[in-house]
């Protein structure tokens, strides 16, 4: 059990997600074994294409464990690996033929944005926004499994702000870091150690490119230029000023005679290394992320912030266009084409809905508890939806909903996530007065398979277990994460599905990581305790008088204004005497307005008293 602040989210989604449902950060052409293109999107999902094919691009596989944006991947045909690095703060090795994470590295403190793999010398870096620069042996990690994930790495020190781009020349002699600093620094891999600097830039250095043998660096900036640069003199050998806004991406041709450049803008040019003259080549749909160029089919493939991945073949002739005139590629040869990510989600009154809008306009309605699709809703306006579906009623929030990675991610939280407590009328046992705990179910739900080592066989905690997945059932193939940190914003501890859970390797982690909150309602099954309401029950007047301290009641939050109409019966008229008792009509007021026996006192404080004084509640009998 981990005494960390751990909050938990979890993924609603479909089993399988074959197209993009978010931007395209990284691309990689893997020779064999893979022999497919990557791609690294912002949905949390790595794909693997047959991108050879002229009439029918397919996907290969899909590599699911990160828990947000892969920002850079790199394949090694060596060891058939393939390495990624993501804003949920993990490396991830995978075995690329089998789809399967064999090790997640969790050394980094923050956002993981770049990898640089020297391929020669078998090592890799990882960067990010902890400014850190970790060089990792590609052979030692090879051999590491689920239960040994111990590894030693040296550390490049001494960045004093975030980590945007790394390179290293194959033979790993050689390694340059840019970021938010607006220079770059030289490295010594083999010893960790700094060899210089390159100053010239004027903001955010986004993307690095070391010739092969190291002689020469191309820089591209958010400052909108990008610079070769002389490693030997360390000093600025040409600019390139093509672009209007930043530059994000940088491509070179094998023989290191031409480069493709793009960014915010969504243009692309073509630059020759040796005359420095430009030509705008093409003009994408979204910003470019990232280009990688097929030099055996002369073509581009570029990942934009829109969710399709477009192939653009290349002139075969010199280009004669100069950087003002029209794109010299119209249209691109071929497309896998992505999905619509979710934009934007509210969650209803009931708290147990939630509606997203995707970024065609339509509407979805997701139930949480079930983390299902209950309904496509079509063109929708997200406002007037929310206003025709929600109700005068008042339920805490125990969850907050997160679309960052184009999918529906809800955010559990120690503090608020056994706070709706709710009664239901008609329960699965019959029982017309169940009281359930919101974020109790889903906690249960998504450890139903989980034995923790240790715990005592308690028949009652069973018994428990099997109420509760009667209540809420998720689907098996739900992901979700413990995270260090609040809102599902943080560094992602360990990712697993909910049919995972009862894995032996995977129960001895969740041991290790689960938060104490988590534990003690699923091993102890502990609930919290009801919060309460203070109130005041009084006979109707259109002035009421001050009121006292006397005649002071408190309840639990949900109690429906139907039993204070019974309490009022029961214990201020009392029953009535005599052969033949008249039927009264109690009715319940607050600030003048008559509540509704369905009610409870946290809608009506919420809702009708607006005050943080103790509710004032008056009946009237008639």
């Amino acid at each position: 059990m981990s005494k960390k602040r751990t909050s938990v989210s979890y993924v609603i989604r479909d089993v399988h997600e074959p197209v993009h449902k978010g931007g395209v950060n990284a691309l990689f052409i893997a020779d064999a074994p893979a022999d497919c293109l990557f791609t690294a999107c912002r949905d949390s999902v790595i794909r693997s294409w047959n991108y050879k094919s002229k009439t029918n691009i397919s996907l290969i596989d899909t590599y699911e464990h990160h828990n947000d944006w892969v920002n850079s991947i790199f394949y090694s045909a060596k060891h058939d690996l393939l390495f990624s690095g993501s804003s949920d703060t993990g490396v991830k090795i995978w075995d690329a033929s089998k789809g399967f994470v064999m090790s997640s590295l969790r050394t980094h403190r923050d956002y993981v944005k770049k990898l640089a793999y020297a391929d020669e010398k078998d090592i890799f870096a990882s960067g990010g926004l902890d400014r850190r620069i970790y060089i990792w042996d590609v052979c030692t990690l090879k051999c590491l499994t689920t239960n040994n994930n111990t590894v030693s790495t040296a550390i490049c020190d001494g960045h004093k702000d975030s980590i945007y781009s790394l390179s290293v020349t194959p033979d790993g002699s050689l390694l340059v870091s840019g970021g938010t600093e607006n220079f770059i620094r030289m490295w010594d891999p083999r010893a960790c150690t700094k060899s210089g600097k390159l100053k010239g830039h004027t903001s955010n250095v986004k993307a690095l490119v070391l010739s092969p043998d190291g002689t020469q660096l191309l820089s591209a900036s958010s400052d909108g230029t990008v610079k070769l640069w002389s490693m030997g003199q360390q000093r600025c050998i040409a600019t390139y000023r093509n672009h209007t806004q930043g530059v994000w991406s940088i491509a070179v041709r094998e023989g290191w005679n031409k480069f493709y450049s793009g960014g915010r803008e969504a243009t692309l040019f073509e630059s020759d290394l040796k005359t420095t003259e430009s030509s705008l080549l093409l003009k994408e749909s979204g910003s470019i992320l990232d280009v990688v160029v097929d030099d055996d089919n002369n073509s581009l493939w570029i990942g934009t912030t829109k969710t399709s991945v477009n192939k653009w073949e290349l002139p075969s002739t010199k280009s004669t266009h100069s950087i003002i005139d029209k794109p010299l590629i119209s249209s691109p040869a071929a497309t896998i084409k992505g999905g619509d990510g979710l934009k934007s989600a509210v969650v209803l009154s009931d708290k147990q809905h939630v509606i997203c809008t995707d970024s065609s306009g339509s509407g979805f309605l997701y139930n949480v508890l079930g983390a299902k699709l209950v309904k496509e809703l079509g063109k929708i306006d997200i406002k007037e939806e929310v206003m025709a579906r929600n109700k005068q009623e008042f339920i805490p929030n125990w969850f907050s909903a997160d679309v960052k990675t184009g999918m529906l991610t809800i955010c559990l939280e120690e503090s608020d996530c056994y706070s709706a407590w709710v009664c239901v009328k008609d329960d699965l046992d019959g029982n017309n007065d169940n009281k359930i705990n919101y974020g109790g179910l889903i906690i249960q739900a998504l450890l139903q398979n989980w034995v923790c080592t240790g715990a005592p066989n308690d028949p009652t905690e069973q018994e428990c277990r099997a109420l509760y997945s009667k209540q809420c059932a998720l689907p098996p193939h739900t992901p979700f994460a413990l995270i260090e940190g609040s809102e599902g914003c943080g560094r992602t501890l360990f990712r697993i599905r909910v049919d995972e859970t009862g894995n032996p390797n995977d129960s001895r982690i969740l041991d290790e990581l689960i938060p104490g909150w988590v534990y003690d309602l699923r091993v102890k099954n502990e609930m919290p305790k009801f919060t309460k309401i203070a109130f005041y029950i009084e006979p109707y007047a259109e002035d009421p008088p001050p009121k006292s301290r006397e005649g002071r009641l408190s309840a639990n939050d949900f109690l429906a204004i139907s039993k204070v109409i019974e309490y009022v019966g029961d214990k201020i008229l009392g029953p009535q005497e005599g052969p033949n008792p008249v039927a009264h009509e109690i009715m319940i007021f607050c600030n003048k307005q008559k509540l509704e026996p369905h009610m409870d006192l946290r809608t009506v404080k919420h809702t009708i008293w607006k005050s943080g004084s103790d509710l004032r509640l008056m009946y009237l009998v008639t």
